[in-house]
């Protein structure tokens, strides 16, 4: 019987060498793909760990940007009415100066360059911290991911410096830029007379076209312009010799961003919903404006009138357009404007990776 297996056995060795080898091939390579799918799972579960915490990082760093955007707006207001100073005009109106027809025309042509500067400084002041915030958020997440990198070591000092670089702008910036506003408005208002009634249609008119007159000025500047109002000179050798490289790093990186056709495109949408709801709040004044008009001609007059169909001659519209800059009307859409939160992300994304 024995010599019967045996004889099988010879005559089928390799029947039985390849069931083996592929037994054996099937058992490894059943092992290797159960390796395989545990390192791929690890590996997906780590990036998904990786992405959540990247999201929650990207996120707190959003809250932090519209608080920041929200705090200093304040300033802005205070920086346009220093630098469009309207108070020493209305102080000789008070006192009956002879010249009262000039300063009127002055007063008018500061009341409108403040409106438009309030929207234009709210603007290019929320593109400025949320290229800012964004990248030092990248660049405090990849630290706190590649702890052992010194490249990527940021001190509270340098961090503090480089967002203390937008009080440029709060300060030198929007007096230059209200200069040039002020220059804009003067050749756009300068035939509108005092005397004349404005509808609300009217009114958006010209802004608009103050608005073309504007964006086409900031086309004649050099690509550097709103770079240059936003952020200080560039630091000389000597002075980057003795600062962080990180940090001369994060302010070049910012001044390319700043200085990108898509920067320009971004601050055109920006001023364009700012003027919509700058032209939303005045429907609400214009209607008071001329509401009054109405009682004083007749006190039991109630009848509705149309803010488009309602007109309010400009000298009274002055005095509304020049404590304009003091009133909240669009920081929450401001906020909420979506190419500005994709611009702050694309940033955010484009240096939160190695």
């Amino acid at each position: 019987m024995f010599s019967k297996l045996r004889s099988f056995a010879v005559r089928h060795h390799r029947k039985f060498f390849i069931v083996g080898a592929l037994i054996g091939g099937g058992v490894l390579l059943k092992r290797f793909a159960e390796k395989k799918l545990i390192e791929w799972q690890e590996t997906e579960m780590n990036q998904l760990l990786e992405r959540s915490r990247k999201q929650q990082h990207f996120e707190s760093t959003e809250k932090t940007c519209n608080m920041t955007i929200t705090s200093v707006l304040p300033q802005i207001q205070l920086a346009i009415g220093r630098s469009l100073d309207s108070d020493s005009i209305t102080l000789l109106l008070k006192q009956k100066a002879p010249n009262k027809k000039e300063l009127w025309e002055q007063l008018k042509i500061i009341a409108f360059s403040r409106v438009m500067s309030y929207i234009y400084g709210n603007a290019i002041l929320a593109i400025l911290l949320r290229a800012q915030v964004n990248i030092l958020g990248a660049y405090l997440y990849l630290a706190n991911q590649n702890p052992s990198n010194p490249d990527l070591e940021l001190s509270p000092e340098a961090q503090s410096q480089f967002l203390s670089s937008s009080n440029y702008w709060l300060s030198t910036g929007v007096e230059r830029f209200c200069l040039m506003v002020e220059k804009v408005v003067s050749s756009q208002v300068s035939n509108l007379s005092l005397k004349q009634r404005l509808t609300l249609v009217d009114l958006e008119q010209i802004f608009q076209e103050i608005r073309v007159a504007l964006e086409d000025e900031l086309s004649r500047q050099s690509n550097n312009f709103l770079a240059n109002v936003m952020l200080p000179p560039q630091s000389s050798s000597e002075e980057e010799s003795t600062t962080s490289p990180t940090l001369t790093k994060m302010m070049t990186e910012t001044r390319e961003i700043l200085q990108s056709v898509e920067v320009t495109h971004l601050l055109s949408t920006c001023v364009n919903i700012g003027v919509g709801c700058v032209l939303d709040k005045f429907s609400e004044i214009v209607s008071v404006l001329s509401a009054d008009k109405s009682k004083s001609r007749s006190p039991d007059s109630e009848d509705f009138h149309h803010p488009n169909h309602v007109s309010v001659y400009v000298a009274k519209l002055i005095p509304a357009l020049n404590n304009f800059i003091f009133q909240d009307v669009w920081l929450t859409q401001l906020l909420a404007i979506e190419p500005l939160r994709m611009f702050g992300a694309n940033i955010y994304e484009s240096f939160s990776t190695l």
